[in-house]
């Protein structure tokens, strides 16, 4: 096996435990195409097919795998890599990549914009506009149809919270300058 952060001690694939939600144990190729992937370490192909399998296995349900599953062969448009260099470092950035496994932007939600919002707050300002956030937030939630209410809006908080928390431990003193392309 490869060092992965997202492999536990007992040999589980955290991602795809996390979307059977059920235990699933990698092997040493499911990990190499996993790493071969265009996103890896993520939700991609592999570990969307890990868990499906295993959920067949248990004989449990495997149509929202399925359907998550047509979004990701390579027919689809092209998946979006969530890799910290694509993105201005900052609080929204950060929370962007906590919810990659989870929604993708899509062509009508406003993800860019706020997560760009973020960044430019920062890590206080996005303390003070916590609110706000936590709006827009349930405010998408409701429109993908995915639970909204108040223990869902407890949960926003706390990943919002480790967002700040993680730009924060990442740039202790702000984020970096924008390298200027002219240079050599």
């Amino acid at each position: 096996m490869m060092h992965c952060p997202h492999l536990d001690a007992d040999n589980r694939c955290r991602v795809a435990t996390q979307l059977a939600d059920c235990d699933v144990c990698a092997s040493a190729a499911g990990c190499q195409a996993c790493q071969a992937n265009d996103n890896p370490r993520a939700i991609n192909v592999v570990t969307i097919g890990m868990a499906l399998v295993q959920r067949k296995r248990l004989g449990k349900s495997t149509a929202e795998l399925k359907k998550l599953l047509d979004n990701y062969k390579p027919d689809a448009p092209q998946t979006v890599s969530f890799r910290i260099a694509d993105y201005r470092p900052g609080p929204g950035s950060e929370l962007k990549k906590m919810l990659a496994w989870f929604a993708r932007p899509s062509d009508a939600c406003q993800c860019e914009t706020r997560a760009d919002t973020m960044n430019d707050w920062g890590a206080d300002g996005c303390r003070q506009n916590l609110d706000t956030i936590l709006d827009w937030l349930m405010e998408e939630a409701q429109l993908r149809e995915l639970p909204h209410g108040r223990f869902t809006r407890a949960i926003a908080r706390s990943l919002v919270l480790t967002a700040i928390r993680r730009f924060e431990r990442k740039y202790p003193d702000g984020p970096p300058e924008p390298a200027d392309a002219e240079d050599p």
